[in-house]
C-alpha cells in the first residue's frame, strides 16, 4: 500500500515539474517575443530618424527644400554661414557629419553654447530637410541667397584676429538709443516695441532686457523666434474682398477686431469687422522683420545692445562669444 501511495506521489510530481516546465517555457517565449517585438520597433524608430523614407536625404528637391530653411536662420556670418560655409560658428557642409547627430542637435540644441534647439520651430520633416541639405555636396548644391542672411563680416573677422582686436570694436549706449528712436526708419524698433515707457506697445516691452547677456540679446534681433505670450500672437485674416491682414491683435469686440497691420511697416492700426473675415488663424511666430542681421552692421547692433543692456559698460564683440 505504501509503495502505491509513493508511486502515485512520484507520479504527480513529475507531472506537476513538467507542467511547471510548459509554464516557464511559455513565459520565456512571451517575454522573447515582446522584447523582440520592442526591439524591432526600437530599431524602426532609430531607422526613421537616421534616414527617413530610403534615400530621401539625397533628393534634389528635399535638399533644394532644405537649403530655403538653413538659410534665413542659420546661413548668416554669426553663425554657420553662407551655405553652412562657416562663420561665427564652425563650419557644416561637407564635413561627413553624421544624419542622426544632424537632426539630433537641430532640434535639440547644444548647452552652454550658441547653438539652440529648434524642435520648436520645425517639424521633424523640416530638420530633415535642413540635414538633407547639409548633408549635399558643397559645389552641386550652393547656398541660397535669402535678404537678411547676412551680418557684417567685420564681426567674424575681428573676433577670430585677436583680443587686442576684439576690443576695438565698441557699442555706445548713446548711440543705440538714437537707433533704437529712429522714427525715420519704417523697421525702427521704438515702432513696435516700448522701453521704461516709450514707443508702441504693439510687441513686448523691452525694459527688462537688461538682465540678457548681449549674446542672448544679439540672437534675439538678428535670430527672430516664436513668442510665448498669447498677447502677441500673429493673426493671419483673410478677408471676403480676399486681401489678407498679418499682425497682432489690440483689442476685440463682438462686432470688430482692431489689428496693428504689419504686412508693411510701419505697422497700422486696422479696424476689421469679424462679418467681413472668412478666416482667421493664429500663430506663434514673431512678425518681427528677419532682415536686421543685414540692416545693422556690427557696430550698429553693438550700440543696440549696449543700449538694451542699460550697463554703464560698453558691450564688445568678445562679449558675444
Amino acid at each position: 500500500m505504501i509503495t502505491v501511495v509513493e508511486a502515485g506521489s512520484q507520479q504527480r510530481m513529475r507531472r506537476e515539474s513538467s507542467a511547471s516546465r510548459v509554464v516557464i517555457l511559455i513565459l520565456f517565449l512571451a517575454v522573447l517575443a515582446f522584447f523582440s517585438a520592442r526591439g524591432s520597433f526600437e530599431s524602426a524608430t532609430c531607422q526613421a530618424q537616421t534616414s527617413p523614407d530610403g534615400d530621401r536625404l539625397k533628393d534634389p528637391q528635399f535638399i533644394s527644400e532644405g537649403a530655403k530653411l538653413f538659410a534665413p536662420v542659420c546661413g548668416n556670418a554669426y553663425c554657420h554661414g553662407a551655405g553652412g560655409k562657416g562663420g561665427g560658428a564652425p563650419r557644416l557642409r561637407d564635413r561627413g557629419l553624421e544624419p542622426a547627430y544632424l537632426f539630433k542637435t537641430i532640434s535639440s540644441g547644444i548647452s552652454g553654447t550658441a547653438m539652440l534647439s529648434f524642435k520648436s520651430e520645425f517639424s521633424d520633416e523640416q530638420i530633415w530637410k535642413i540635414v538633407a541639405f547639409i548633408m549635399s555636396d558643397a559645389a552641386t548644391n550652393p547656398a541660397i541667397v535669402v535678404e537678411g542672411t547676412t551680418l557684417d563680416k567685420t564681426m567674424v573677422a575681428t573676433t577670430k584676429s585677436g583680443d587686442s582686436e576684439s576690443s576695438f570694436m565698441t557699442g555706445s549706449a548713446e548711440a543705440g538709443k538714437a537707433l533704437f528712436f529712429d522714427s525715420s526708419q519704417p523697421r525702427s524698433c521704438q515702432l513696435c516695441h516700448s522701453l521704461q515707457g516709450e514707443g508702441t506697445p504693439i510687441g513686448p516691452d523691452l525694459s527688462k532686457l537688461s538682465n540678457e547677456t548681449p549674446k542672448e540679446l544679439l540672437q534675439k534681433i538678428v535670430l527672430t523666434r516664436q513668442i510665448n505670450d498669447p498677447r502677441f500672437a500673429t493673426l493671419n485674416i483673410t478677408l471676403r474682398s480676399g486681401d489678407k491682414i498679418v499682425g497682432v491683435k489690440k483689442e476685440e469686440d463682438g462686432d470688430s477686431i482692431r489689428v496693428y497691420d504689419t504686412t508693411e511697416l510701419p505697422a497700422v492700426l486696422r479696424t476689421v469687422r469679424k462679418s467681413e473675415i472668412v478666416k482667421l488663424e493664429t500663430s506663434n511666430e514673431s512678425v518681427m522683420p528677419k532682415e536686421y542681421a543685414s540692416t545693422y552692421s556690427m557696430k550698429q547692433l553693438l550700440d543696440l545692445i549696449t543700449f538694451l543692456k542699460a550697463s554703464k559698460t560698453a558691450v564688445t564683440l568678445k562679449d558675444l562669444l
